[in-house]
């Protein structure tokens, strides 16, 4: 890890993106404690995994999957991306 310009740790970018785009909660979750937002991000992946399974069970096996996958990952990806530019960006005492 790198340091930014107050010397406060930074998470590497490409690793939380990498973390984000896999459809697994494992990895998610993994992104969203790195950047101190794992109760947050256990929230928005109980969420997905309702939305989910309200799509799947109303949709029948391959279109309600395809509709599904994107959700999954889609919403994760946006959290993680936009509170890993945050963190990156913060001062050392504000975490």
């Amino acid at each position: 890890m790198s340091s930014n310009k107050n010397g406060a740790e930074r998470v590497p970018f490409r690793s939380q993106m990498i973390l984000a785009l896999i459809p697994s909660f494992v990895s998610q979750i993994i992104a969203f404690y790195r950047i101190k937002k794992l109760f947050n991000g256990i929230i928005i992946e109980v969420v997905v995994f309702f939305i989910d399974l309200v799509i799947t069970s109303i949709i029948s096996w391959p279109i309600g999957t395809i509709i599904a996958l994107p959700i999954t990952v889609g919403i994760p990806v946006y959290y993680i991306r936009k509170w890993t530019l945050e963190f990156n960006q913060m001062p050392r005492g504000m975490f």
